[in-house]
């Protein structure tokens, strides 16, 4: 006959490693009773189990122990209460008290044990415990993601062929896919990625200040004076702001301002140089707005991009908006701003020809490579009409119609 031993404890979960450790893997329980003990007077106690296993050698006989539900009070000594903590008449009135509901208890108790069978012999090696909740537990297991819909990598692959940079268009998708998907499923994988695209364009226009001096720079044809000439008009037309300018261009690119601006009565300064430049803008601190233009620049020409950022560093602007054309390549757009990094600060970007290109796509891409904000957008060649402050929204539905 095998030797067997005899466990206790809260769970037979709690013993089966210390089964497995003493008997080995091959070891099988014989016996399972579970009950209460301790207590005094059948209250106060707590649920056990007793386990009785053996280490089952090759060719050992066994004999098995019907399973039994209840282990006996008397089959617990030394956990319950001893005679001395018993004698006070404090206790002793209340075991008087409970007896007769520990009796009812027990009869209930062993009525309840008869209704159970036998337990089959069963090696403890074919038992597994029951792990707890854990970073391997099935409620912390990380389901497969389900099959992402074609539709988000055909709004991905669209944006990247208009201009936008991958990187922003794999993050604009993965928001829409991850983050609003689940939240509107009505909608279509398109409008998803649209909206998506709206919430990462980042807008910034106006101040809170009492006074602001704003500067446009562009190249050559990009519509930097007549942007300049729209931001005029819009101020000194649609608002109580006074509005005054200033060209840093030789005298005949001024003109160009004054005729555009010609109606307004704003006046037109020149300074062509660091110095009258340092002089002008001492004359007009007190103004409300200033609007700055610039000489226009090419990124070949180092020169001239030098002489800008001499002039500009005498005005100190608080805005420098670079004038992107929707219909400029974004490499020519990114090659002049790395020109012009170097001398002036720029941190808008304010895009004209909106009327003249399918889609802004490219000037969006910048903002996103250059992690600047859109400022305004303009069309037309009216000086007094066509420019508004960027909407996200509209961008987002001209790059993705």
């Amino acid at each position: 006959m095998p030797e067997t031993k005899t466990y206790r404890g809260a769970t037979l979960e709690e013993l089966l490693p210390t089964i497995r450790a003493e008997l080995g893997p091959d070891a099988v329980i014989t016996r399972q009773r579970e009950g209460l003990i301790g207590g005094v007077g059948g209250f106060f106690q707590k649920k056990c189990v007793e386990v009785e296993a053996a280490a089952l050698g090759s060719g050992q006989p066994l004999s098995t122990m019907p399973a039994q539900r209840v282990v006996d009070s008397y089959d617990t000594a030394g956990l319950e209460a001893t005679p001395e903590e018993l004698a006070t008449p404090v206790m002793q009135k209340l075991i008087d008290q409970a007896s007769p509901f520990a009796d009812h208890l027990e009869s209930a108790e062993i009525a309840e044990a008869a209704r159970f069978q036998p337990m089959e012999t069963l090696p403890v090696a074919d038992i597994e415990p029951i792990a707890p909740a854990g970073p391997e537990s099935e409620d912390n297991i990380e389901l497969s993601p389900a099959p992402s819909d074609p539709g988000f990598e055909h709004a991905r692959a669209e944006l990247v062929e208009a201009g936008i940079p991958a990187a922003t268009a794999d993050a604009v998708v993965q928001d829409a896919e991850r983050g609003m998907a689940p939240f509107d499923r009505e909608a279509s994988p398109r409008d998803l990625v649209r909206r998506a695209l709206a919430r990462a364009i980042k807008i910034e226009h106006g101040w809170k200040t009492k006074r602001r001096t704003i500067a446009v720079v562009g190249a050559s044809g990009s519509g930097k004076t007549l942007a300049a000439a729209k931001l005029c008009h819009a101020y000194a037309s649609g608002s109580r702001i006074a509005v005054r300018t200033l060209s840093l261009e030789p005298s005949s690119g001024a003109y160009r301002l004054g005729t555009l601006t010609e109606h307004l009565d704003i006046g037109v300064r020149v300074a062509e140089t660091p110095e009258a430049a340092k002089r002008a803008a001492t004359r007009m601190q007190g103004e409300s707005l200033i609007v700055v233009d610039t000489p226009p620049v090419s990124p070949r020409d180092a020169k001239a991009i030098a002489a800008l950022g001499e002039l500009m560093a005498q005005v100190k602007p608080d805005e420098t908006h670079l004038v992107v054309p929707a219909t400029m390549d974004a490499r020519a757009a990114q090659a002049l701003y790395d020109a012009l990094a170097p001398s002036v600060a720029i941190n808008r970007i304010l895009i004209t020809g909106m009327d003249e290109a399918p889609s802004p796509a490219p000037a969006v891409g910048l903002a996103f490579a250059l992690k600047k904000p859109v400022s305004y957008v303009g069309e037309g060649r009216r000086p007094s009409a066509g420019l508004r402050p960027a909407d996200a929204n509209d961008l987002a539905e001209q790059v993705l119609p």
